[in-house]
């Protein structure tokens, strides 16, 4: 019997690489992917956890792939759930979801072709539940993988799991310690995507700035991103998740400056007022965390910096709050994302008892954010109205339209540019310049400019 998996991926990034890596192992050993779960017979769902949203909707993914599996009549269908839910706790998941066949681990992910097999091989047998603890798996550039973005870009995780011990994130109980990849490995995957015509190349880590410091032999990512800014090419490399503990002025002016890495500086602060950042145990001050970034906005102009804060932590008062918010409007960054604080199992912010914000509140203090950032994002959109920029046509539209990004914009995360293009029959991701013609808040539509005769 063909073996054909319908795969469901949640989460952030790092988790999609997981995904591609088990399609990888899929497709390398005889089994089909399909696009549509009524032409497969088992449905993969990899999980995310990292706070209550996802784990409903890995909840509501799960119990939709059950009902898929329960409709059939004609035919065996097999549900496999895989990822951080699963890792976390996989006898409590286990026990919540006795018709799913098959869970598997984080350190399973290389493997899932073969247990997937087996599991069709014995339909009847009671597979085993994963031992869950802290997981010691790393792939490399020899580990078969399917990218599933589109064309354009790709991303490359340089390193799994994390050594802080933020208060309110769970991901090192069930991530494990940081695991950083080879210098040399990295670059030789860079090389196959490019190869393969990848345009943007996205490094990903739980803290991508602590990269090889589990090593302590001298490595870093600045050392990393030079050799990787040597290949050929015309591409673009960024660089996702930085920590402000590791944002060394090495790696900011290696950034800034380099021939393929584009300018973009992803730091979430968290907080920048100091009881708020002490509780959350992230290691950094309210004015260290200012000064830092008015250093980088003084001496790297040329970066575009997002952030990524967290509201409503057990414990913040309405001037802690406002101190962000303040800051947020003063600061004006280019990019910011705003989560509210929900209590993560296992973690330190989950046992403090006193002191608690309201839900409600938190939410009302997320959208307070959300909505500083929109404006402050309309007034800098509203600047680049008759600008040229470059960007990568990532998407095809409808007609002679294109989805694109600049230079400031990550995938998934930030804004885009629809951009109307003079080759509309051309099917092939590329850079290329535009004017900009309209703006909004989080979006700009623009008009490819017309090239001229050498």
């Amino acid at each position: 019997m063909d073996i054909i998996v319908s795969v469901v991926s949640l989460g952030c990034a790092k988790n999609l690489v997981d995904t591609e890596v088990m399609c990888g192992s899929l497709v390398a050993n005889g089994c089909y992917l399909s696009a549509s779960e009524n032409d497969a017979n088992v449905i993969l769902v990899n999980t995310c956890c990292f706070i209550q949203d996802a784990r409903d909707e890995a909840e509501q993914a799960i119990k939709e792939a059950i009902a898929w599996k329960r409709r059939s009549r004609k035919s065996r269908r097999m549900v496999v759930v895989a990822g951080c839910l699963v890792q976390r706790d996989p006898q409590d998941t286990a026990g919540r979801y006795p018709d799913v066949d098959l869970f598997l681990g984080l350190d399973d992910v290389p493997d899932a072709a073969r247990k997937i097999k087996a599991l069709f091989a014995k339909p009847d047998s009671k597979q085993p539940i994963p031992a869950g603890g802290l997981p010691t798996y790393l792939y490399d550039h020899h580990t078969p993988r399917l990218t599933v973005t589109p064309e354009a870009f790709a991303y490359v995780k340089i390193a799994e799991g994390c050594d802080h011990r933020c208060g309110f994130c769970a991901i090192p109980l069930f991530r494990g310690r940081q695991r950083s990849r080879q210098d040399e490995s990295i670059v030789e995957e860079c090389k196959q995507l490019l190869d393969q015509g990848v345009r943007e190349i996205n490094f990903i880590a739980q803290d991508s700035s602590s990269y090889a410091k589990d090593r302590n032999n001298g490595d870093n990512l600045a050392k990393l991103l030079k050799k990787c800014d040597k290949l050929k090419g015309d591409f673009w490399l960024r660089v996702l998740y930085t920590h402000p503990l590791h944002t060394s002025d090495e790696l900011l002016e290696t950034i800034a400056n380099g021939k393929h890495i584009v300018p973009y500086l992803d730091m979430p602060i968290q907080h920048c007022a100091t009881p708020v950042l002490k509780a959350m145990k992230r290691g950094f001050t309210g004015p260290q965390t200012k000064e830092l970034l008015n250093h980088i906005r003084k001496d790297f102009p040329n970066l575009t910096i997002r952030t990524t804060v967290l509201v409503g932590y057990p414990g913040e008062t309405d001037e802690d709050f406002n101190e962000l918010l303040d800051f947020i409007r003063e600061f004006k960054f280019d990019r910011l994302g705003a989560f509210a604080f929900s209590p993560e199992i296992g973690t330190y912010a989950a046992s403090i008892k006193d002191n608690l914000v309201p839900t409600e509140v938190a939410n009302n203090r997320k959208d307070l954010i959300l909505q500083a950032q929109a404006e402050i994002s309309r007034e800098n959109n509203a600047r680049l109205l008759g600008k040229k920029l470059n960007v990568l046509l990532e998407t095809q539209l409808e007609g002679p339209y294109w989805e694109a990004r600049t230079k400031a914009d990550a995938p998934d995360v930030d804004q885009i540019v629809t951009v109307k293009v003079r080759q509309p029959r051309s099917t092939k991701s590329r850079f290329t310049d535009v004017i900009v013609t309209e703006t909004q808040d989080f979006e700009m539509n623009a008009e490819e400019c017309q090239k001229t005769k050498p």
